[in-house]
């Protein structure tokens, strides 16, 4: 197990799972340049020790908050200024969506804005029942920048993203999960357990088709159906020539439960 920290954000490394921590409890994880900065650094560090899981979380007992309004307030005179900003926030989360590993939300307290935008771009999200989560932009008169009106409206129904868009409302995390914009909600209480549970599970599938099955995801997103249907029998082509797939079909024969290292 390795643990560094880099800009505002802690990063732990414990096997095939690599664990981010927002840091910065006194403004409830509000992403600054330094968040940016780490959330960029345990990207990198998840590809290039091939890891099966990247799990995100904040510190304090909150998500985040969204973007640093004070920040965003000192730079708004500054138009390159805030595009850089944005388009690096805006990167870090299209990688987190694209990446080859499966990305795990843990909310906690507030996902808001631009933490709602962060939730959107992971594959899972596991919430506490008490959660406050919403893209909220508009009651500040914002409006999203880092995938908010994209991700939300592929993520619910059209009416409800509409809705959660253009009136700010909050819901809690037993709501989300109704709603389908979290996988599962749990009491607080109960939040690590459940995590730990979702995390065992998916680390100990296979790295190169966690890898193939996120593609074909990202297909299925960006595609028209017909072309997206192609990719898929492409990609499982593809992959039937991989020792991971050899692998699994030989535990399947001798009637063990594979094990892939």
């Amino acid at each position: 197990m390795t643990e560094h920290r880099v800009g505002e954000v802690c990063i732990r490394t414990d096997g095939h799972v690599v664990y981010a921590l927002i840091d910065r409890p006194e403004v409830k994880n509000a992403i600054n340049d330094d968040v940016v900065d780490g959330l960029t650094a345990a990207v990198d560090q998840a590809e290039q020790r091939q890891a099966r899981v990247l799990v995100v979380r904040g510190s304090g007992g909150t998500f985040c908050a969204g973007a640093d309004l004070e920040l965003l307030e000192r730079i708004r005179h500054d138009p390159g200024r805030v595009e850089k900003f944005m388009a690096r926030l805006g990167t870090v989360l299209d990688r987190i969506e694209d990446a080859p590993f499966a990305s795990i939300a843990v909310v906690e307290g507030h996902a808001v804005a631009g933490g709602c935008e962060l939730l959107l771009a992971c594959d899972v999200v596991v919430a506490a029942t008490s959660a406050r989560i919403g893209d909220r932009h508009v009651e500040y008169g914002l409006v999203p920048a880092a995938g908010g009106s994209v991700r939300l409206p592929r993520r619910l129904p059209r009416a409800r993203a509409n809705y959660l868009l253009l009136s700010g409302e909050m819901l809690s995390g037993a709501d989300a999960a109704r709603w389908g914009l979290v996988t599962a909600a749990v009491p607080v209480e109960h939040i690590e357990t459940a995590v730990s549970g979702i995390v065992s599970r998916i680390a100990s599938r296979s790295t190169a088709a966690l890898a193939v099955v996120k593609h074909m995801i990202g297909n299925a997103d960006r595609l028209p159906r017909s072309e997206a249907l192609d990719r898929e029998r492409a990609l499982f082509l593809e992959h039937t020539a991989s020792p991971d797939c050899r692998y699994g079909l030989a535990a399947f024969r001798d009637r063990h439960t594979p094990s892939f290292r």
